[in-house]
């Protein structure tokens, strides 16, 4: 009998060594471990002053004194908090009206197949049965009731309010802490200085201008694709004004004016979608910003000049001109996405056209039901 040595293994042995895998399972190890092993990206803008030993190097001890300020640390407890607030209420709020938008569209579609019963009827033949209408009725009460539920919850939980406000706040923050290092930074030596000068640039200036360009490809994506429902619900609804004449005089083809159906469905979702989103508004925004933080990174060199010749006060003069844009920019954004206001607005009413129609469905549906069934 193996002792009990033998039989106990070490945690921190590989699991090749001890429990053979074969050539397949040892390469997917050894991909693994090296995909591990390679290193994190570094740590950029206000979260790389959070810990600054672990992200920062090497700093000048007056420099740490700067960022170990209470002002310092204590606006960079107020960003983390609110930040991360903030992204919550942003996430939810922008999953249930969009969960909500897309149980609009498949309300809206089903709805009108069952309205448009005859059309379906002369296009699936013995497959539409009034079980399948039934269904489909029930189906988009479902529907309906999801989305009902889900724009309740964002409006009366109150989250876009929570959010703009949360933003705003961590915002403000972020431009706090950059500012008191700015004006601690007039009292310090050259050297501390230009290390602050050359901290602010990159985790301020440079970590903004990065998000503005990558932001605003990101809202032009998205906005391509709003584009592309848009545009397919226009193709949708071309087919079926077409082929509301063609069944005018072809009475075998009066399932055609059914893509109209689909088309205006999927043009409320594409609408819905922008308005929620504001993809284009944002994209130009973005772009807008991101060009007068690059007016400024043009200039930094005239700044760092003036650092290096005594005139400390250019940090502050650096510091504030970038706030001012950011700011400036930060207001911009509260307008605009203030109007999802009215998205949510436009769902309750499309909420509430739904079960007007659900209204209308039920005479037709309650004639049909003393005949029986089939199966």
């Amino acid at each position: 009998m193996k002792s009990k040595e033998n039989r106990m293994v070490s945690r921190a042995q590989p699991l090749a060594l001890t429990r053979p895998l074969g050539a397949f399972g040892n390469r997917v190890i050894d991909w693994l471990s090296k995909r591990n092993q390679v290193d994190a990206p570094p740590v950029r803008g206000i979260h790389a002053l959070a810990q600054p030993d672990l992200t920062l190097g090497a700093l000048p001890p007056e420099l740490k004194a700067v960022l170990g300020m209470s002002a310092v640390r204590i606006h960079l407890q107020s960003y983390a908090r609110f930040d991360g607030d903030a992204i919550s209420q942003q996430r939810r709020l922008m999953q249930e009206l969009t969960i909500a938008n897309i149980c609009l569209m498949i309300a809206g579609v089903l709805s009108g197949l069952v309205l448009a019963g005859g059309a379906m009827r002369d296009l699936l033949g013995p497959l539409w049965t009034d079980r399948l209408a039934l269904t489909l009725g029930a189906t988009t009460l479902v529907m309906g009731a999801v989305a009902a539920m889900l724009t309740f919850w964002a409006r009366e939980s109150d989250r876009l309010r929570r959010w703009l406000s949360l933003r705003s706040r961590a915002e403000m923050a972020r431009l706090s802490v950059f500012r008191e290092i700015a004006t601690a930074l007039t009292v310090v030596s050259p050297e501390a200085a230009m290390q602050g000068l050359t901290l602010i640039h990159e985790h301020l200036l440079e970590d903004q201008r990065s998000y503005m360009h990558n932001r605003a490809l990101r809202h032009r994506r998205s906005s391509e694709w709003t584009s592309v429902w848009g545009g397919l619900a226009t193709a949708l609804a071309f087919v079926g004004g077409s082929g509301a004449v063609i069944a005018s005089f072809v009475p075998s083809q009066s399932w055609m004016p059914v893509a109209g159906v689909l088309g205006a469905a999927l043009a409320a979702y594409a609408a819905n979608r922008e308005g929620l989103r504001r993809d284009r508004a944002n994209s130009d925004r973005c772009e807008k910003a991101a060009a007068a933080l690059d007016e400024l990174a043009a200039r930094f060199d005239a700044i760092e000049a003036q650092v290096r010749a005594g005139h400390k006060d250019a940090i502050m003069a650096f510091t504030d001109a970038v706030a001012d844009q950011l700011a400036g920019e930060h207001r911009q954004w509260l307008e605009g996405t203030a109007q999802a206001e009215l998205a949510v607005a436009k769902l309750d009413a499309q909420l509430q056209h739904l079960g007007a129609s659900r209204h209308e469905q039920e005479e037709p549906l309650g004639n049909s039901s003393n005949a029986q069934v089939k199966p």
